[in-house]
């Protein structure tokens, strides 16, 4: 009867622990990279945006939502 799980030819525990570890480095290298485009991001704040929406009341509800603004 044959085995049913074979073991795969130039795999060890090492190498696997390895690639692992860089798996993870590479999706924490990306995580930050994201992260840092985010901060980046130029921000709006709450004051800067309620000055603008009562300056400009017709752009703040468009016309499908205006009888609930």
């Amino acid at each position: 009867m044959p085995a049913s799980y074979e073991i795969r030819a130039g795999g060890d525990g090492k190498n696997k622990k390895q690639s692992m570890a860089d798996l993870k480095l590479r999706r924490l290298n990306e995580l930050n990279l994201r992260l840092k485009e985010d901060l980046e991001r130029p921000r709006v704040t709450v004051a800067q945006a309620s000055k603008e929406s009562v300056q400009s009341p017709s752009n703040a509800c468009p016309d499908a939502t205006a009888g609930l603004c």
